[in-house]
This record gives structure tokens, C-alpha cells and sequence, in this order.
């Protein structure tokens, strides 16, 4: 790109000095000095020049605008691939969330030992905890956070509370997915 920018101001240089030229030869009643024989020879030559000249002129200058248009497009093509970057991070997201398995934690934890899925028995069923909290996914969440009261047996909320301070300490994402497991049944 340097090399074309420097050919078309090379070009453009020697067109004005031609131009200069002409000018010079063309005013022989001002008062100036007329050209040398060897000008006059050379004169004939010129005009096939000039025409080159503002033709290559020209094909530089179109070489130029034409590399100038990808660093036009370049901003464009940047924010597309800041978008695509963008998306990748919410998919990366996405997964990192979807990496913690509910039900992993649901058997870790000890949960299974009194929840069953469709029975009620120390504890609910999972089922009718499903009922109770449908819709209600941050209602769960407070509860398995130890800032929300039972709703679905608060008679056996005692029993639940030394289990709350195990789903106390679970991450956030971890009690979402959690919840999750909980809210399919």
C-alpha cells in the first residue's frame, strides 16, 4: 500500500512539473525565453506522455480507494467478530451453567434419602414440591438458601434444617440447577 501511495504522488509530481512545462513553452509573448531545439524535439513525445501519465494517475488513484475500501469495511468486519465473540461467551455461559447436573447434586448432597420422586416419605415427594413451587423457581431457591419458610410440609421443616445448612453453601448456579431438577418432577 506505501508503494502504491508513493507511485501515485511520484505520478502526480511529474504530471504538475509536465503541466508547469507546457505552461512555460505556450507563453513565448510574456516575455520568456522560448524553448531549445531539443525542447522542440521533445514536444511531440509529451502529449503522448501526458495522456499515459494522467492514466496511470488515475489507475493508482483507483488502487488506492480500492485498498482504502477494506480498511472501510475493517470496523464492520470488527464488530461482527466482537458479535460472534459475544455469542461464544453467552454459549460458554450456557454451558458452564449446564455442566452442573441437578440431580448430581441432588444425590451428592443426601437429598435422595428423604425425597422420592413420586412419595412422600421423611420428606415430600419431589412431585409435590414440583406442584407447590411451579412457577416459582426463586421461591425454591430462597428456601434452599435458608431465607425462605416451608410451604409444602412446614411440619417437617425441623427436620429439613440441618440439610438447609449443607444447600446453604451451595453455589448459586448450583442451587439453580438444583431447583431445576426439582421443578421437572
Amino acid at each position: 500500500m506505501k508503494r502504491t501511495k508513493l507511485l501515485t504522488i511520484a505520478l502526480l509530481s511529474s504530471t504538475i512539473a509536465l503541466t508547469a512545462c507546457q505552461k512555460k513553452e505556450e507563453t513565448p509573448a510574456t516575455g520568456e525565453a522560448q524553448p531549445a531545439p531539443q525542447q522542440q524535439a521533445q514536444q511531440p513525445q509529451q502529449p503522448a506522455q501526458q495522456q499515459q501519465q494522467p492514466q496511470q494517475a488515475t489507475e493508482a488513484k483507483q488502487e488506492v480507494k480500492e485498498e482504502a475500501k477494506p480498511q472501510e469495511q475493517k470496523p464492520e468486519a470488527q464488530k461482527e467478530e466482537k458479535k460472534q465473540e459475544s455469542v461464544k461467551s453467552k454459549e460458554e455461559s450456557k454451558q458452564q451453567i449446564a455442566k452442573v447436573d441437578g440431580e448430581a447434586i441432588f444425590k451428592s448432597k443426601g437429598c435422595a434419602a428423604c425425597h422420592q420422586p413420586n412419595a412422600d416419605t421423611v420428606g415430600p415427594g419431589l412431585n409435590k414440591i414440583a406442584s407447590v413451587y411451579k412457577g416459582n423457581k426463586d421461591g425454591l431457591i430462597k428456601f434452599l438458601s435458608g431465607e425462605g419458610k416451608a410451604i409444602v410440609d412446614p411440619a417437617k421443616e425441623a427436620v429439613m434444617k440441618p440439610n438447609l445448612e449443607i444447600t446453604k453453601k451451595l453455589s448459586k448456579e448450583e442451587k439453580e440447577a438444583l431447583a431445576e431438577f426439582i421443578l421437572k418432577h
